[in-house]
């Protein structure tokens, strides 16, 4: 059996020299000098060397003191060297800190690098969100694990962003379906998210606005009023109140024209004084 692990490091420490990293270094039996040579790689970004230190550490001193640095040294070089692999890989040692470490004082930085690894990943509004779903979950976690943590504050930051980018992508679809496929019920499902699920989107009124003409065009226009009205009264300012105002005046004047006409008011036939309230009282009962 230590012939078997004897022959594994060679083979590993072999490769190591083929690739530029300090052998004897590596194969020391002090976990501290291997520690400051992980970290001397990391300082001048030579990434791979201090990965090979870091696992050798973690795998061959499984009580050391540096063992949870080494664990966030890996996690931190795939993060600091980016590119989508990177990020996976990331993601993946965090969350084994978080593991084996769940109290640790950097529990919560650990956490808030999963999320920022989703985050990074992020695509623009009119592309695959599930990135930016999943960054978003990563950072509420660190809200409900870690309130007095000193990253909420950037996470609150970072939330925002995200909930920006998923409201944008909504709109984008909604207004897709409206003005290129003219299906007006798709695009309404998808305004009624945005209005339901993000009321911070920054640009809600233009939401109320192309949500009532989706349901103007469907006919709908009894319920399109009211979205109207709200962008009038919560959005004085907006640059479309204008365009608010001239829908709703026609949509209220084709409300007024559809109406069905009021039952005519029944005309007597000879002229009689209608009679008088006391005549029409029941009679007193007796005394």
């Amino acid at each position: 059996m230590r012939k078997a692990a004897a022959l594994l490091l060679a083979l590993a420490l072999a490769g190591c020299a083929s690739s530029g990293v300090d052998v004897e270094t590596l194969s020391s039996n002090s976990d501290r000098v291997i520690w400051d040579a992980a970290q001397t790689a990391y300082s001048k970004k030579n990434w791979e060397s201090a990965r090979q230190h870091y696992q050798r550490i973690i795998d061959a001193f499984p009580n050391s003191e540096f063992g949870p640095g080494a664990r966030l040294g890996l996690a931190d070089s795939h993060f600091t060297e980016g590119g989508a692999a990177g990020y996976i890989l990331a993601i993946a040692e965090y969350r084994d800190f978080l593991t084996l470490y769940p109290s640790h004082p950097r529990a919560d930085y650990a956490q808030f690098q999963v999320a920022e690894a989703y985050f990074k990943q992020k695509n623009n509004p009119d592309r695959d969100q599930v990135p930016t779903e999943l960054a978003l979950d990563e950072y509420q976690r660190l809200l409900d694990i870690y309130p007095q943590s000193p990253y909420v504050e950037p996470t609150r930051g970072r939330i925002q962003e995200c909930r920006q980018s998923l409201a944008k992508a909504e709109f984008l679809a909604g207004y897709f379906y409206q003005k290129t496929r003219q299906a007006w019920r798709a695009a309404i499902l998808r305004y009624e998210g945005i209005v339901s699920d993000y009321p911070d989107y920054q640009e809600f009124d233009l939401v109320l606005f192309r949500m009532a003409e989706c349901l103007a065009a469907a006919g709908r226009k009894a319920e399109a009023l009211p979205h109207l009205g709200r962008l009038l009264a919560e959005y004085p300012t907006s640059s479309y109140t204008d365009d608010a105002q001239a829908l709703m005046r026609k949509l209220q004047a084709e409300q007024g024209a559809d109406a069905p006409p009021a039952p005519p008011v029944p005309v007597p036939t000879s002229p009689q004084a209608p009679a008088s309230p006391k005549a029409s009282a029941p009679p007193p009962g007796p005394s």
